[in-house]
C-alpha cells in the first residue's frame, strides 16, 4: 500500500495510510513529518509495535522527555508513560486521568513539548475519545480588539498550580518535594510563532496541569477576564476535532499549535483504556 494522507478534521487533523512505523525509510519519514506540520494532528492506524519500536519512532521527533511523575514510567522504556484506568493487584496500571481538561503537554516547562504521541494498547468498545483544538485557527478567528490585547504579552504557568492547596490535583497533593522542585513557575508568550511553520497560535490553557497564574503586568481582575475569554474562544466547537480510538492506532499531535482534552474520566468502571505515551522536547516559545 502506498503512503496517503486524508484530512479528517475541519481545519486540521489527518489520517495516514500505508505506513509501518516500525520500519520507515527516510523518504517516508519526511512525508510523515510534513503531514504532521501541515495537519497538526496525525493518526496512523493498524500498528503493531514493541516498546522499543515505539520509543525509536518517538525519537524521530526529538529528545524524548519522560513525564514528571515517575510512578508510571514503562519498565523497559522509561521514556514511555503508561496511561490506563485499569487496576491490577490493587494498584493503578497507569495514570488514570491524563488530562480530562484542555491543555498542551509540558506547557508548564521552560522548554515545552513539541510532539506527543499515544499508542492504543487497549480501547473500550465506545468512549475514551480524545478532543483536539486548532489554536492557529483560533488565533486567526480572534476579534481584532482581543488580538491587540494579547499580541506581545506573556502569561505565567506553574504545573498544577492552584490557590487551593487542598485540591486533590494540586501540586501540593500530587507531587513529592523533588518533583515540585523540577517544576518552577515559567513565563511564555500568549501568542508564540511556530518555529517550523511560522504560524501564530494561542498558548494559554484552562486545565489544572497548565497552572495558569495570570497575565504578566496585568491586574488580577483584568487578567482573569482576558484568560476566560481566550479559554472560551479556543474551546469553541468550530476549532475542534474528536478522535475515536481503535486498537493499534498511533496518534501524534503538535503541542505548539493545538490543545487537547481526554475523556477517560467518564468511562464506565467496566470499560478500559490503556495507552503508551511519549513526549519530545521542543524549543523555548518565541513571541510572534
Amino acid at each position: 500500500m502506498s503512503f496517503s494522507v486524508r484530512r479528517v478534521g475541519p481545519t486540521f487533523a489527518a489520517e495516514i495510510s500505508g505506513v509501518d512505523l516500525s520500519n520507515m525509510d527516510e523518504e517516508t519519514w519526511r512525508a510523515l513529518h510534513r503531514a504532521f506540520l501541515e495537519h497538526k494532528v496525525i493518526s496512523v492506524p493498524g500498528q503493531s509495535l514493541t516498546a522499543a519500536q515505539f520509543y525509536s519512532f518517538g525519537e524521530r521527533f526529538g529528545v524524548v522527555e519522560p513525564h514528571t511523575v515517575t510512578t508510571f514510567h514503562h519498565s523497559e522504556q522509561p521514556g514511555i508513560t503508561l496511561l490506563s484506568n485499569r487496576v491490577e493487584m490493587g494498584r493503578p496500571k497507569g495514570i488514570r486521568d491524563a488530562g480530562s481538561h484542555w491543555h498542551s503537554d509540558y506547557s508548564y516547562k521552560k522548554v515545552p513539548s513539541n510532539a506527543t504521541m499515544l499508542y492504543a494498547i487497549e480501547v473500550p468498545p465506545t468512549g475514551g475519545d480524545t478532543l483536539f483544538a486548532d489554536l492557529a485557527a483560533a488565533y486567526a478567528a480572534l476579534p481584532d480588539d482581543i488580538r491587540r490585547k494579547i499580541d506581545g504579552r506573556y502569561a505565567r504557568h506553574h504545573y498544577r498550580w492552584t490557590s487551593d492547596q487542598n485540591h486533590p490535583e494540586s501540586r501540593w497533593k500530587l507531587l513529592n518535594e523533588a518533583e515540585r522542585g523540577l517544576t518552577p513557575e515559567v513565563v511564555h508568550p500568549i501568542v508564540p510563532r511556530h518555529p517550523e511553520t511560522g504560524e501564530k497560535s494561542i498558548f494559554v490553557f484552562p486545565g489544572i496541569t497548565s497552572g495558569m497564574k495570570g497575565v504578566v503586568d496585568m491586574d488580577d481582575k483584568e487578567s482573569e477576564a482576558l484568560l476566560d475569554t481566550l479559554y472560551r474562544h479556543c474551546a469553541d466547537e468550530r476549532f475542534q476535532f474528536r478522535y475515536n480510538w481503535k486498537l493499534g492506532d498511533v496518534v501524534v499531535w503538535d503541542n505548539r499549535a493545538t490543545m487537547h482534552c481526554a475523556t477517560t474520566d467518564i468511562l464506565p468502571p467496566d470499560q478500559f483504556r490503556t495507552m503508551w505515551r511519549i513526549n519530545t522536547r521542543g524549543t523555548v516559545p518565541i513571541s510572534a
